[in-house]
């Protein structure tokens, strides 16, 4: 099977993964949108990491792609 066929994939491979895109949890938290609790799950294994999450993650690793992460801004509310 392809990475772009494996739509699964396990908290090791997505700490794995994000650390050699050189994010940290919370980069990789504000990269896709979700809070940093969220993407805790996902590495503990306590959530599942959504299909179009891990396919993004490896396209970017097997493309040696770098994200771009938003800046983290404190809420002007």
């Amino acid at each position: 099977m392809t990475w772009q066929e494996e739509r699964m994939m396990s908290p090791a491979q997505f700490r794995w993964y994000i650390k050699a895109l050189g994010m940290s949890q919370a980069a990789a938290s504000r990269f896709f949108g979700v809070s940093e609790r969220t993407a805790r799950r996902f590495a503990r294994g306590e959530a599942e990491v959504p299909a179009p999450m891990v396919l993004l993650l490896r396209a970017l690793y097997h493309h040696g792609d770098k994200p771009v992460v938003p800046k983290w801004h404190k809420d002007r509310n």
